[in-house]
């Protein structure tokens, strides 16, 4: 016995009390397109899925080659600016008459070990507390440091690329090796081509730039 449809509201008892009816209604009304709609829609959201992890994945792996990169980059930069270091030592010391330094000579270098005399003149000066340990540690980090026979003593940073901080270790640390010594000491920054802004700020601050070809 088939149950009356008068009005709209009897066809949606109908529909909600035989979900056959529904999915016929369903087929009768909505295109083939239409009803393939929710599976297409589960098979998009997968491949979105699958798109956003391979983005993940390929931005992981650019961080890691930048990251690589820029461990290269250091090691060459490294490299370079060790070499320049020792083609630039050698220069300076030639120079050291622009310095004020006479008869000068080398009392500390990266380029080679710490003197023995430079040694037991910081230790002289730590045992009387001119100087801290931490100070001459910091001190033998220096590039260079000249000494003249008329005690007159520069620290001086090397850098292809000098900055504010390379200014500020050549002022700190001759400071640090004045109260050591009691001499004269000249902080010094060797570059090639100086920037114009970087020679102003050092002669604010009583620091000589020699201009030291790369």
């Amino acid at each position: 016995m088939t149950t009356p449809v008068n009005t709209f509201q009897d066809i949606l008892d109908a529909l909600e009390q035989n979900p056959a009816l529904r999915d016929q209604l369903r087929s009768y009304i909505l295109t083939e397109e239409l009803l393939q709609l929710p599976a297409q829609f589960l098979l998009l959201r997968a491949d979105v899925e699958e798109l956003k992890e391979g983005q993940a994945r390929l931005e992981k792996g650019q961080a890691r080659l930048e990251t690589r990169m820029d461990r290269l980059e250091g090691r060459f930069g490294n490299v370079e600016g060790h070499q320049y270091e020792q083609r630039a030592t050698n220069r300076i010391l030639t120079r050291a008459g622009q310095l004020s330094i006479e008869r000068p000579q080398i009392a500390f270098s990266q380029a080679g070990p710490v003197r023995q005399d430079f040694h037991d003149a910081m230790a002289s000066a730590i045992q009387k507390r001119l100087i801290s340990e931490e100070e001459y540690e910091d001190l033998t980090e220096a590039d260079l440091i000249l000494r003249g026979g008329n005690r007159h003593h520069a620290v001086v940073e090397i850098s292809l690329g000098p900055d504010e901080d390379d200014l500020s270790r050549a002022v700190r640390r001759s400071e640090i090796l004045q109260r050591a010594t009691s001499d004269q000491v000249t902080p010094v920054v060797a570059t090639p081509s100086p920037h114009p802004a970087l020679v102003q700020e050092a002669e604010r601050r009583n620091i000589r730039v020699l201009d030291v070809p790369a």
